[in-house]
Protein backbone atom coordinates (compact mmCIF):
# COMPACT_ATOMS: atom_id res chain seq x y z
CA UNK A 1 0.00 0.00 0.00
CA UNK A 2 1.31 3.52 -0.69
CA UNK A 3 2.17 5.14 2.27
CA UNK A 4 1.07 8.77 1.23
CA UNK A 5 -2.37 7.11 1.16
CA UNK A 6 -1.62 6.17 4.69
CA UNK A 7 -3.33 8.52 7.83
CA UNK A 8 -2.01 8.14 10.84
CA UNK A 9 -3.30 8.33 14.40
CA UNK A 10 -1.36 8.95 17.18
CA UNK A 11 -2.95 7.85 20.75
CA UNK A 12 -2.49 8.35 24.02
CA UNK A 13 -3.68 5.93 26.39
CA UNK A 14 -4.66 6.44 30.08
CA UNK A 15 -7.06 4.23 32.03
CA UNK A 16 -10.23 6.78 31.50
CA UNK A 17 -9.42 8.34 28.60
CA UNK A 18 -8.23 8.73 25.25
CA UNK A 19 -6.16 11.88 23.44
CA UNK A 20 -5.94 11.49 20.06
CA UNK A 21 -3.57 13.61 17.36
CA UNK A 22 -4.61 12.93 13.32
CA UNK A 23 -3.44 16.31 13.11
CA UNK A 24 -5.56 18.59 10.50
CA UNK A 25 -8.29 15.09 10.76
CA UNK A 26 -8.95 15.16 14.39
CA UNK A 27 -7.93 16.02 17.41
CA UNK A 28 -9.09 15.96 21.27
CA UNK A 29 -10.27 13.45 23.97
CA UNK A 30 -12.95 10.88 24.34
CA UNK A 31 -13.47 8.42 27.09
CA UNK A 32 -11.52 5.24 27.34
CA UNK A 33 -15.22 3.17 26.64
CA UNK A 34 -15.95 0.92 23.78
CA UNK A 35 -19.43 2.73 22.92
CA UNK A 36 -17.19 6.20 22.51
CA UNK A 37 -14.21 4.92 20.95
CA UNK A 38 -16.60 2.72 18.29
CA UNK A 39 -18.32 6.36 17.29
CA UNK A 40 -14.82 8.09 17.17
CA UNK A 41 -13.76 5.26 14.68
CA UNK A 42 -16.70 5.75 12.42
CA UNK A 43 -16.00 9.49 12.62
CA UNK A 44 -12.81 9.15 11.73
CA UNK A 45 -13.40 6.74 8.67
CA UNK A 46 -16.32 8.92 7.50
CA UNK A 47 -13.86 12.44 7.56
CA UNK A 48 -11.18 10.56 5.62
CA UNK A 49 -10.78 11.22 1.65
CA UNK A 50 -11.25 8.83 -0.82
CA UNK A 51 -8.39 5.94 -1.23
CA UNK A 52 -7.03 6.87 2.16
CA UNK A 53 -6.36 4.42 5.19
CA UNK A 54 -6.59 5.03 8.94
CA UNK A 55 -3.91 3.74 11.26
CA UNK A 56 -4.26 4.10 14.61
CA UNK A 57 -1.20 3.67 16.65
CA UNK A 58 -0.98 3.76 20.50
CA UNK A 59 1.46 2.56 23.39
CA UNK A 60 1.64 -0.98 24.47
CA UNK A 61 0.10 0.28 27.96
CA UNK A 62 -1.02 -3.72 29.43
CA UNK A 63 -4.66 -3.32 30.17
CA UNK A 64 -6.01 0.27 29.03
CA UNK A 65 -4.74 0.04 25.66
CA UNK A 66 -6.66 -3.26 25.08
CA UNK A 67 -9.86 -1.90 24.46
CA UNK A 68 -8.76 0.44 21.53
CA UNK A 69 -6.89 -2.23 19.49
CA UNK A 70 -9.80 -4.57 20.14
CA UNK A 71 -12.10 -2.08 18.52
CA UNK A 72 -10.02 -1.26 16.01
CA UNK A 73 -9.76 -4.72 14.81
CA UNK A 74 -13.68 -5.45 15.23
CA UNK A 75 -14.10 -2.40 12.53
CA UNK A 76 -11.42 -3.69 10.14
CA UNK A 77 -9.28 -0.79 11.00
CA UNK A 78 -5.12 -0.74 11.12
CA UNK A 79 -3.94 -0.64 14.30
CA UNK A 80 -0.06 -0.85 15.59
CA UNK A 81 0.56 -1.55 19.34
CA UNK A 82 3.82 0.10 19.80
CA UNK A 83 7.10 -0.27 22.18
CA UNK A 84 6.67 3.11 25.07
CA UNK A 85 10.47 3.15 25.26
CA UNK A 86 11.04 3.77 21.37
CA UNK A 87 8.63 6.34 21.29
CA UNK A 88 10.46 8.04 24.29
CA UNK A 89 13.98 7.69 22.58
CA UNK A 90 12.20 9.27 19.36
CA UNK A 91 10.61 12.40 21.37
CA UNK A 92 14.23 12.94 22.81
CA UNK A 93 15.94 12.47 19.20
CA UNK A 94 13.15 15.48 18.16
CA UNK A 95 13.97 17.72 21.02
CA UNK A 96 10.55 17.18 22.78
CA UNK A 97 11.25 17.29 26.42
CA UNK A 98 7.91 18.02 27.83
CA UNK A 99 5.36 15.63 28.02
CA UNK A 100 1.91 16.00 28.07
CA UNK A 101 -1.45 13.97 26.88
CA UNK A 102 -1.20 16.12 23.67
CA UNK A 103 2.51 16.19 22.89
CA UNK A 104 3.00 12.47 23.71
CA UNK A 105 -0.11 11.46 21.07
CA UNK A 106 1.14 13.91 18.31
CA UNK A 107 4.71 11.90 19.16
CA UNK A 108 3.42 8.88 18.79
CA UNK A 109 1.67 10.12 15.61
CA UNK A 110 4.72 11.85 14.23
CA UNK A 111 6.72 7.87 15.26
CA UNK A 112 4.26 6.63 13.35
CA UNK A 113 4.73 8.84 10.25
CA UNK A 114 8.25 8.18 10.42
CA UNK A 115 8.84 4.63 11.10
CA UNK A 116 6.24 3.61 8.99
CA UNK A 117 4.83 0.49 11.44
CA UNK A 118 4.01 -2.50 10.46
CA UNK A 119 -0.33 -3.36 11.72
CA UNK A 120 -0.75 -6.25 14.74
CA UNK A 121 -2.57 -8.42 13.92
CA UNK A 122 -5.47 -9.43 15.84
CA UNK A 123 -4.93 -12.73 18.40
CA UNK A 124 -7.36 -15.49 18.41
CA UNK A 125 -9.39 -15.86 21.87
CA UNK A 126 -7.20 -19.06 22.70
CA UNK A 127 -4.31 -16.76 22.68
CA UNK A 128 -6.00 -14.22 24.62
CA UNK A 129 -7.12 -16.67 27.35
CA UNK A 130 -3.93 -18.16 27.47
CA UNK A 131 -2.07 -15.15 27.65
CA UNK A 132 -4.05 -14.18 30.86
CA UNK A 133 -3.80 -17.59 32.42
CA UNK A 134 -0.18 -17.30 32.54
CA UNK A 135 -0.04 -13.89 33.99
CA UNK A 136 -1.97 -14.77 36.79
CA UNK A 137 0.35 -17.56 37.48
CA UNK A 138 3.42 -15.53 37.05
CA UNK A 139 1.78 -13.09 39.70
CA UNK A 140 0.85 -16.18 42.55
CA UNK A 141 4.47 -17.40 41.79
CA UNK A 142 6.29 -14.19 42.53
CA UNK A 143 3.69 -13.78 45.45
CA UNK A 144 4.55 -16.75 47.00
CA UNK A 145 8.46 -16.40 45.93
CA UNK A 146 8.06 -13.17 48.51
CA UNK A 147 6.12 -14.72 51.20
CA UNK A 148 8.47 -17.78 51.64
CA UNK A 149 11.31 -15.28 52.05
CA UNK A 150 9.53 -13.49 54.87
CA UNK A 151 8.83 -17.20 56.17
CA UNK A 152 12.09 -17.69 57.41
CA UNK A 153 11.94 -14.62 59.76
CA UNK A 154 8.96 -15.63 61.46
CA UNK A 155 8.41 -18.72 61.75
CA UNK A 156 7.03 -20.44 64.93
CA UNK A 157 5.09 -17.64 65.34
CA UNK A 158 1.89 -16.69 64.86
CA UNK A 159 2.10 -14.56 61.82
CA UNK A 160 4.51 -17.65 60.63
CA UNK A 161 1.28 -19.93 60.53
CA UNK A 162 -0.66 -17.27 59.02
CA UNK A 163 2.04 -16.88 56.07
CA UNK A 164 2.60 -20.98 55.61
CA UNK A 165 -1.44 -20.82 55.10
CA UNK A 166 -1.66 -18.49 52.99
CA UNK A 167 1.70 -19.73 51.04
CA UNK A 168 -0.56 -23.21 50.69
CA UNK A 169 -3.29 -21.47 49.66
CA UNK A 170 -1.97 -19.58 46.44
CA UNK A 171 0.22 -22.91 45.55
CA UNK A 172 -3.24 -24.64 45.04
CA UNK A 173 -4.55 -21.51 43.24
CA UNK A 174 -1.13 -21.86 40.85
CA UNK A 175 -2.21 -25.74 40.48
CA UNK A 176 -5.29 -24.73 39.52
CA UNK A 177 -3.90 -22.46 37.20
CA UNK A 178 -1.77 -24.76 35.57
CA UNK A 179 -4.58 -27.41 34.61
CA UNK A 180 -6.46 -24.48 33.42
CA UNK A 181 -3.50 -23.45 30.93
CA UNK A 182 -2.90 -26.96 29.89
CA UNK A 183 -6.52 -27.21 29.03
CA UNK A 184 -6.45 -24.03 27.29
CA UNK A 185 -3.57 -25.30 25.26
CA UNK A 186 -5.49 -28.71 24.54
CA UNK A 187 -8.51 -26.85 23.07
CA UNK A 188 -7.00 -25.00 20.54
CA UNK A 189 -5.39 -27.04 17.41
CA UNK A 190 -2.55 -24.46 16.07
CA UNK A 191 -1.42 -23.72 19.71
CA UNK A 192 -1.37 -27.65 20.87
CA UNK A 193 0.54 -28.38 18.08
CA UNK A 194 2.82 -25.77 18.30
CA UNK A 195 3.41 -26.44 21.74
CA UNK A 196 3.68 -30.35 20.98
CA UNK A 197 6.97 -29.12 19.06
CA UNK A 198 8.11 -26.91 21.05
CA UNK A 199 8.05 -29.56 23.89
CA UNK A 200 10.23 -32.13 21.18
CA UNK A 201 13.39 -29.84 22.51
CA UNK A 202 15.16 -30.83 25.03
CA UNK A 203 14.83 -28.91 28.31
CA UNK A 204 11.40 -27.08 27.19
CA UNK A 205 8.41 -28.40 29.03
CA UNK A 206 4.68 -28.21 28.19
CA UNK A 207 4.53 -24.92 30.91
CA UNK A 208 7.55 -23.71 29.21
CA UNK A 209 6.06 -23.83 25.53
CA UNK A 210 3.03 -22.35 27.03
CA UNK A 211 4.54 -19.40 28.72
CA UNK A 212 6.57 -18.68 25.61
CA UNK A 213 3.60 -18.97 23.17
CA UNK A 214 1.48 -16.81 25.73
CA UNK A 215 4.35 -14.01 25.41
CA UNK A 216 5.89 -14.37 22.18
CA UNK A 217 2.76 -14.93 19.74
CA UNK A 218 5.06 -14.32 16.92
CA UNK A 219 7.40 -17.31 17.52
CA UNK A 220 8.33 -18.60 13.89
CA UNK A 221 8.80 -15.33 12.56
CA UNK A 222 11.45 -14.34 14.07
CA UNK A 223 14.78 -15.35 12.63
CA UNK A 224 17.69 -15.51 14.74
CA UNK A 225 18.59 -11.91 15.27
CA UNK A 226 15.27 -10.54 16.07
CA UNK A 227 14.62 -13.62 18.60
CA UNK A 228 17.60 -13.13 20.38
CA UNK A 229 16.63 -8.89 20.24
CA UNK A 230 13.11 -9.55 21.32
CA UNK A 231 13.99 -11.70 24.26
CA UNK A 232 16.76 -9.36 25.99
CA UNK A 233 19.20 -11.65 25.19
CA UNK A 234 21.23 -10.01 21.99
CA UNK A 235 24.59 -8.83 22.68
CA UNK A 236 25.69 -5.25 22.52
CA UNK A 237 29.00 -4.34 21.98
CA UNK A 238 29.96 -0.19 23.43
CA UNK A 239 33.19 0.13 21.27
CA UNK A 240 34.78 3.77 20.41
CA UNK A 241 37.96 4.34 18.35
CA UNK A 242 40.57 2.52 20.89
CA UNK A 243 38.37 1.83 23.26
CA UNK A 244 36.64 -1.46 24.12
CA UNK A 245 33.94 -1.63 26.35
CA UNK A 246 32.09 -4.89 27.88
CA UNK A 247 29.46 -6.67 25.36
CA UNK A 248 25.91 -6.70 26.94
CA UNK A 249 22.19 -7.54 26.81
CA UNK A 250 19.54 -5.14 27.28
CA UNK A 251 15.82 -4.60 26.74
CA UNK A 252 13.74 -7.72 25.34
CA UNK A 253 10.50 -9.23 27.20
CA UNK A 254 12.01 -9.83 30.61
CA UNK A 255 9.26 -12.46 31.07
CA UNK A 256 10.41 -14.50 28.17
CA UNK A 257 13.72 -14.38 29.90
CA UNK A 258 12.53 -15.71 33.17
CA UNK A 259 10.48 -18.51 31.32
CA UNK A 260 13.82 -19.49 29.89
CA UNK A 261 16.37 -19.75 32.75
CA UNK A 262 15.46 -22.85 33.81
CA UNK A 263 15.33 -24.57 30.46
CA UNK A 264 18.78 -23.13 29.72
CA UNK A 265 19.83 -25.02 33.17
CA UNK A 266 18.45 -28.21 32.20
CA UNK A 267 19.70 -27.73 28.65
CA UNK A 268 23.20 -27.15 29.61
CA UNK A 269 22.82 -30.44 31.45
CA UNK A 270 20.83 -32.55 28.76
CA UNK A 271 21.11 -31.00 25.61
CA UNK A 272 24.49 -32.68 24.42
CA UNK A 273 24.91 -29.68 22.03
CA UNK A 274 24.37 -26.63 23.81
CA UNK A 275 26.10 -28.77 26.90
CA UNK A 276 29.20 -29.18 24.52
CA UNK A 277 28.72 -24.93 24.62
CA UNK A 278 28.51 -24.27 27.53
CA UNK A 279 31.06 -26.52 29.30
CA UNK A 280 33.51 -24.35 26.14
CA UNK A 281 32.63 -21.16 27.00
CA UNK A 282 33.29 -21.87 30.74
CA UNK A 283 36.75 -23.51 29.71
CA UNK A 284 37.68 -20.30 28.08
CA UNK A 285 37.08 -18.41 31.42
CA UNK A 286 33.54 -16.97 30.70
CA UNK A 287 31.60 -16.07 33.67
CA UNK A 288 28.55 -18.22 34.72
CA UNK A 289 26.40 -15.60 33.78
CA UNK A 290 27.73 -14.77 30.52
CA UNK A 291 27.59 -18.55 29.48
CA UNK A 292 23.76 -19.05 30.83
CA UNK A 293 22.96 -15.97 28.77
CA UNK A 294 24.28 -17.25 25.79
CA UNK A 295 22.61 -20.79 25.91
CA UNK A 296 19.18 -19.30 26.45
CA UNK A 297 19.79 -17.06 23.96
CA UNK A 298 20.51 -19.96 21.32
CA UNK A 299 17.89 -22.45 23.12
CA UNK A 300 15.26 -19.53 22.38
CA UNK A 301 16.66 -19.17 18.60
CA UNK A 302 16.60 -22.97 18.55
CA UNK A 303 12.58 -23.00 19.89
CA UNK A 304 11.79 -20.35 16.78
CA UNK A 305 13.35 -22.38 14.40
CA UNK A 306 11.29 -25.63 15.49
CA UNK A 307 8.03 -23.01 15.39
CA UNK A 308 8.64 -22.02 11.59
CA UNK A 309 9.54 -25.57 10.77
CA UNK A 310 6.53 -26.57 11.87
CA UNK A 311 4.56 -23.68 10.84
CA UNK A 312 5.82 -24.45 7.36
CA UNK A 313 5.04 -28.18 7.32
CA UNK A 314 1.22 -26.86 8.30
CA UNK A 315 0.93 -24.90 5.05
CA UNK A 316 -0.55 -22.04 7.14
CA UNK A 317 0.70 -18.70 6.84
CA UNK A 318 2.65 -17.31 10.30
CA UNK A 319 0.01 -17.53 12.80
CA UNK A 320 0.80 -14.08 14.80
CA UNK A 321 -1.46 -12.73 17.45
CA UNK A 322 -1.23 -9.00 18.79
CA UNK A 323 1.41 -8.76 22.11
CA UNK A 324 2.47 -5.51 23.62
CA UNK A 325 6.20 -5.16 21.83
CA UNK A 326 9.05 -4.49 24.33
CA UNK A 327 11.89 -4.36 21.69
Amino acid sequence: MNNNQIVHIGVDVSKDSLRLDGDTLFAGEIPNTALKIRSTLKKLQKKLEEEKTLHICLEATGPYSELMVSECHKAGIRVSVLNPAKIRYYAKAISESAKTDPIDARVIRLFAQTKKPQPTPPPSEAQVALRKLVLAREALNKSVTQLCGTLESVKGSEAGKSLKQTIEYLRKKIAKLDCQIKETVAKDEHISGLSTALVGIVGIGELTAAKVIAQVPEIGTLGRRRAGSLAGLAPYTRDSGKFKGKTFVSGGRSQVRSALFMPATVARTHNPVLKSIYENMRKNGKPYKVAMTAIMRRLFCHMDSVAAKWIEAQNEPPHVGSSPPTT
